[in-house]
C-alpha cells in the first residue's frame, strides 16, 4: 500500500538523517508524475471498482497525481491522463495497477558527489 511505502520513507528519512545519510525525493515526485503498470487499468468516476468507468489506460500511459483514497480494501488514486487514449480524462485508478510518485525515494549518501543535484 503506497500509504504504507510513504510512511516508510518518512521514519527513514528521521533514522538516517543521524546517520549521515539523507533520503531523496526522486524527479518523478516532484513533477507529481505516474504511469500505468498493469496491461489496462480502469479509470472510474469513485474510488470503488462498482463505480461508473470513464476511461480506460494501457501500460506505459502516463498520467497526474489529484488525490489519494483508501476504499473498499484497495487505495486508489485520483489521476488526469497525460498520455494514450485517455488522455485528458480524470478518474480513479487502483494504486496496484499504477506506479507513483511516492514510490520513487532514493538514498543520498552525502559523500557521493552525483547524488548532489
Amino acid at each position: 500500500m503506497k500509504l504504507r511505502k510513504t510512511v516508510t520513507a518518512v521514519s527513514l528519512t528521521a533514522a538516517l538523517a543521524g546517520s549521515s545519510l539523507i533520503a531523496t525525493a526522486g524527479t518523478a515526485q516532484a513533477a507529481g508524475g505516474c504511469y500505468v503498470t498493469a496491461s489496462s487499468a480502469t479509470l472510474r468516476s469513485k474510488a470503488t471498482t462498482s463505480s461508473t468507468a470513464v476511461g480506460v489506460a494501457y501500460r506505459g500511459n502516463r498520467c497526474t497525481e489529484r488525490d489519494y483514497a483508501y476504499s473498499g480494501g484497495y487505495g486508489w488514486t485520483k489521476v488526469t491522463m497525460t498520455t494514450g487514449n485517455a488522455k485528458g480524462r480524470t478518474g480513479w485508478i487502483r494504486d496496484d495497477l499504477t506506479h507513483t510518485a511516492a514510490e520513487d525515494i532514493g538514498t543520498c549518501i552525502p559523500e557521493d558527489v552525483a547524488c548532489h543535484h
